[in-house]
């Protein structure tokens, strides 16, 4: 897993400097892709894949819905191997934390709140839906605040082991 890291880090120095064409580079038995318009970068390996950028999750697949007028920030992850997958994704919004809160209050399945805590100028929620044994999805939606912004990261995973 080092060495796909390394090869990983290699590739974004590399395409740091790179025209707009798709690019590949491979070393040390992992291929290295950008996407034409370099808001993806997918690392291939015999260990799995490992997508990161703008493109990496499709929203629509998270299995929840996203907060109306959030913003998708940059950096969504996705990867994928033998012993399973996830996405993770993160969404902005100038909405309150408390109204945002109350879409996914309502939004998701009776039981999934695990946690929701107010301190001072700070706020965090936590949903979860499903379980992380073997074959299942397990999906999270944590919601914060701070500085007037509210965050909604979204992950998704399925345990194959």
């Amino acid at each position: 897993m080092q060495r796909v890291l390394v090869v990983l880090l290699t590739g974004v120095i590399v395409l740091g400097g790179c025209s707009s064409s798709k690019k590949v580079y491979s070393a040390n038995g992992a291929t290295v892709t950008t996407d034409a318009r370099e808001n993806t970068v997918t690392v291939q390996s015999s260990e799995g894949t490992m997508k990161m950028g703008n493109d990496a999750v499709d929203v629509a697949s998270l299995g929840v819905p996203v907060y109306a007028g959030a913003k998708q920030d940059e950096g969504a992850v996705s990867v994928s191997g033998d012993k399973g997958s996830a996405q993770m994704t993160a969404f902005t919004t100038g909405d309150s934390f408390d109204k945002v809160y109350q879409f996914y209050h309502s939004k998701m399945p009776a039981g999934s709140e695990k946690m929701k805590l107010d301190q001072g100028e700070s706020s965090v929620a936590e949903f979860v839906t499903g379980s992380d044994k073997p074959g299942d999805v397990q999906t999270m939606v944590m919601i914060s605040e701070k500085d007037g912004k509210t965050s909604i990261v979204i992950t998704k995973g399925t345990n194959r082991r």
